[in-house]
């Protein structure tokens, strides 16, 4: 089985903000990083600001990508966020975008969850 690397997780990012932007979305950040880590995707949906965590794989066979997110990468992104926003009140939600990719990189599965908060 090919490996997940640096290129490959690049790639994924691609296909999620290609994705987003075919969805209205507009990006306004990609990989922003803060003390407290990275948020892959900043983006507007209408007046909502999106922050996105993009999990690829490489098949199925371990898993599917939306289960590596769990409740300390969540509570990560809620902090990150918190620091992007400033203290500016403005309504906010965390998606993510989970892709399975083949052993030639082609997108086999692309699912969007919206509000994982």
């Amino acid at each position: 089985m090919k490996q997940f690397n640096r290129q490959t997780g690049k790639l994924a990012e691609d296909r999620a903000a290609e994705f987003l932007k075919k969805k209205h979305y507009r990006i306004l950040e990609r990989n922003f990083r803060n003390k407290f880590g990275e948020i892959d995707i900043i983006a507007k949906d209408g007046e909502t600001l999106v922050f996105v965590e993009v999990k690829a794989k490489i098949g199925t066979d371990f898993g599917l990508p939306e289960e590596m997110v769990g409740r300390g990468k969540l509570q990560k992104i809620r902090n990150m966020a918190t620091v992007y926003m400033n203290g500016e009140n403005i309504p906010c939600r965390i998606d993510v975008v989970a892709i399975v990719l083949d052993e030639n990189n082609d997108v086999v599965r692309l699912t969007h969850y919206e509000n994982v908060t």
